[in-house]
């Protein structure tokens, strides 16, 4: 319990409108939306309107050892922003402008309460020849949790994760004290993590236990006028795998290579679960399908890279369908979420995939993610369908080829009904077995690890990493107030 005279405190600083220890008001700060980790306890949710109101709130939780989680929007997946150990959640939502565009450089200033559809609303209205990645998470997940988080975008080709999007920050330590990183430290330009020592790291994975990220700097990247997007399908993975490695290397402009098996594609065709085939392979059904998207300045250009396209599927006997021609020949009734790949939208992605979770069953999901050796890809999954395949759950897999192809994410998806115990104990069982199985492939790296692989990581990391790990947690954060419990900057 938080005294009256804390919560008399914090509205001083944010307003009475803005500050609540009503039980019917934190309740809905308590939990994940999606995940099925332990819930917290929030004792109080807050609003703050500005950088230095953050300040005021760290420095009063500071003097009262009150923890403090951040929060943009309760689509929280991976429950990196669930109140542990109770104590101050600072709901950023009222943060959510984005301060400057520019062109000339290509980048966007926004707020730490900016969610995607937020960012692409204003990108498409103000500056509609610009775009930012877009994430196959929920529109309404912010897009600075998402790059600290390294999130993965639709121009990860082009890009790499959400991490390496940042070109600054400004962030507000848990010691209360403010600070920017990156060029913006030295001039009002937001263009990159030049010249001084780059500390973007000081909050880049850390799960939000290092500060509270009030703005930051993001890359855009132009929309080219030619646009094109192809979705070739394999009868496995490891028939299609090779085909998009190729791809990745061969210097076509593309933006987004993504790999998806059945079990995901059949969750966005919104189908119900007595007609889910478990294992599509066993039953003779094509288990790849690759989206490829590309674009191009000029029409020659785009001409030579479809071409190129072309022929590189045709090297893998694969037929180079466009999105579009392949969603036409699914009957409508399986065309699910993919039928916003139709001519209504012109066949283009980016699109939000976020449908695999099946919030009509639940609500519930979580997921085996990591960053891979490409070469590792195929067997990621063979080895993660291996064990949903035991428990008879159909695996729904994703993978991305990511920065031109030097590397990768893969993940596999669980879902299950958030208000059935067994099934949470049953989909826990199938995500610790998938963890053990793929770590005997070197090079697999989990992001966003919850509670229970936490621990494998710092046991893996060398001794001298861990401590720089926690030497540095306790200069930002003495008082260990920000999101503990959580991460592997937590303890």
């Amino acid at each position: 319990m938080i005294s009256h005279e804390i919560v008399s405190e914090l509205e001083s600083v944010v307003g009475e409108k803005y500050v609540s220890d009503d039980p019917e008001i934190t309740y809905l700060y308590h939990y994940d939306f999606i995940t099925a980790e332990p819930e917290g306890k929030c004792d109080i949710a807050i609003m703050p309107n500005s950088a230095e109101e953050v300040q005021e709130i760290i420095k009063i939780a500071n003097k009262n050892r009150i923890p403090v989680v951040p929060w943009v929007s309760g689509i929280n997946f991976g429950s990196i922003a669930t109140p542990r150990r109770g104590g101050i959640v600072i709901d950023m939502r009222r943060m959510n402008r984005i301060l400057e565009v520019n062109e000339d450089d290509m980048y966007a200033v926004l707020e730490g309460g900016v969610t995607w559809a937020d960012l692409k609303g204003y990108l498409d209205k103000h500056h509609p020849n610009f775009k930012a990645g877009i994430t196959w998470s929920p529109p309404g997940t912010g897009v600075i949790p998402s790059c600290l988080c390294y999130g993965m975008f639709d121009l990860g080709m082009q890009g790499g994760t959400g991490a390496e999007f940042v070109n600054g920050i400004e962030a507000v330590l848990g010691s209360g004290e403010l600070v920017r990183v990156g060029s913006c430290s030295l001039s009002n330009y937001w263009y990159g993590r030049q010249p001084l020592p780059d500390l973007t790291g000081l909050f880049i994975g850390w799960e939000g236990t290092t500060g509270v990220v009030t703005k930051m700097g993001i890359k855009l990247w132009p929309k080219l006028p030619y646009r094109a997007d192809f979705l070739p399908i394999a009868q496995t993975v490891e028939e299609g795998v090779p085909l998009m490695l190729k791809l990745s290397k061969a210097g076509l402009g593309i933006i987004d290579l993504c790999i998806i098996n059945l079990g995901w594609a059949q969750s966005l065709m919104c189908l119900d679960q007595n007609n889910v085939a478990n294992d599509p392979v066993e039953l003779g059904l094509p288990d790849f399908l690759g989206l490829i998207s590309t674009q191009a300045y000029t029409e020659k250009q785009h001409e030579a890279q479809c071409e190129a396209i072309r022929d590189i599927c045709n090297e893998f006997n694969l037929d180079p369908l466009s999105v579009k021609e392949q969603m036409e020949s699914f009957p409508e009734n399986l065309q699910g979420l993919m039928g916003h790949l139709t001519p209504s939208t012109g066949g283009q992605t980016p699109m939000q995939f976020w449908g695999c979770w099946n919030f009509s069953r639940g609500g519930g999901g979580e997921w085996i993610g990591s960053y891979v050796s490409t070469r590792n890809v195929a067997k990621y999954y063979n080895l993660s369908r291996e064990v949903c395949i035991k428990y008879n759950r159909p695996p729904q897999f994703y993978g991305r080829l990511l920065f031109g192809g030097h590397y990768c994410v893969a993940r596999t998806n669980i879902n299950f009904n958030k208000n059935d115990p067994e099934e949470i104990k049953t989909a826990r069982k199938v995500l610790h077995e998938i963890h053990e199985a793929v770590q005997e492939l070197d090079g697999v790296v989990m992001y966003k690890p919850p509670i229970w692989a936490v621990q494998y990581y710092k046991d893996k990391t060398i001794p001298g990493t861990t401590k720089l790990i926690e030497d540095i947690k306790k200069v930002v954060d003495p008082n260990n107030i920000m999101n503990p419990g959580q991460g592997i900057g937590g303890d």
